[in-house]
């Protein structure tokens, strides 16, 4: 049996275990990765390669629009937008359309639409 790798982004909510011991609460929102613990009992066939290829360059291209979109907002409000919470939203925004296009991939597949 072939191990899907995708499962491994599961990993990342490791970091929002710190977050219940120092006092950053933001580190609690990497608990949602994991969401991506169900990827290690799925079989990576080539459809499911297929969706994540499409999924992912979905994903790339909204976080590539929403890092011009936010740092052009920074460029004319500096003082209403910190970089670090630009940053944050663009990899927020590009993770987050990744897992619902991929969400909405498998949704089809199993429709057979």
């Amino acid at each position: 049996m072939k191990l899907n790798r995708l499962g491994f982004l599961s990993l990342l909510s490791l970091l929002g275990i710190l977050g219940l011991f120092v006092d950053n609460s933001g580190l609690l929102g990497f608990f949602g990765f994991l969401y991506y613990l169900r990827y290690f009992f799925v079989i990576p066939d080539e459809l499911f390669q297929e969706n994540v290829r499409k999924a992912a360059s979905i994903g790339f291209f909204t976080g590539v629009a929403a890092t011009g979109l936010v740092l052009a907002l920074r460029v004319v409000l500096p003082v209403s937008i910190a970089p670090s919470v630009a940053l944050a939203t663009t990899f927020i925004v590009s993770v987050a359309c990744f897992t619902i296009a991929l969400v909405v991939f498998e949704i089809r597949e199993q429709r057979g639409i």
